[in-house]
């Protein structure tokens, strides 16, 4: 309509409609372990399917292979979530800074620079990152949104193949 390409990222009819999230979306982004492999999961309850060490407790798990580490992005080990200092330029949470905080209501969210976009990084509690935020993230959801979760299945995160030639 002719109000309705304003919703647009460029103003105009040929814009990107529906930037603002709809879901978080599972990514190949693991932090590695302190040993230096990718973590499998958080502990035994929460894990990715793939074998290897928990980051958050000791003991490792039987499971898929990684698939080669040319297909995913791995993060150094780190124990805390606003650590933005394992960041990679080409992933995106390497172009995001800088970092801050904004408090809604009783909670606050670490965002980042664009469009203040919610910004969690991996570490031992979890090592898995997801981008997007779902809808009820409000302002801080959007595509350029990152978080970190355990690696468990959950029916609000869901995943995105995409395929790069």
């Amino acid at each position: 309509s002719e109000v309705g390409y304003f919703a647009s990222t460029t103003g105009n009819i040929t814009g990107i409609y529906d930037m603002s999230g709809g879901a978080w979306e599972y990514m190949m982004g693991v932090m590695l372990h302190s040993s230096g492999v990718p973590c499998a999961g958080k502990f035994e309850t929460y894990i990715s399917g793939f074998s290897g060490p928990y980051c958050y407790t000791t003991g490792n798990v039987a499971g898929t292979p990684f698939p080669e580490n040319k297909y995913y992005d791995s993060y150094k080990y780190g124990e805390n979530r606003v650590n933005y200092n394992r960041r990679i330029l080409g992933d995106s949470t390497g172009e995001m800074g800088p970092f801050g905080s904004e408090t809604y209501g009783t909670q606050t969210r670490q965002i980042n620079s664009w469009y203040q976009n919610e910004a969690w990084f991996v570490y031992t509690a979890n090592p898995w990152f997801y981008r997007g935020h779902a809808y009820s993230g409000g302002v801080s959801a959007g595509v350029f949104a990152f978080g970190h979760d355990s690696s468990r299945e959950y029916e609000l995160v869901g995943f995105r193949v995409v395929l790069a030639i």
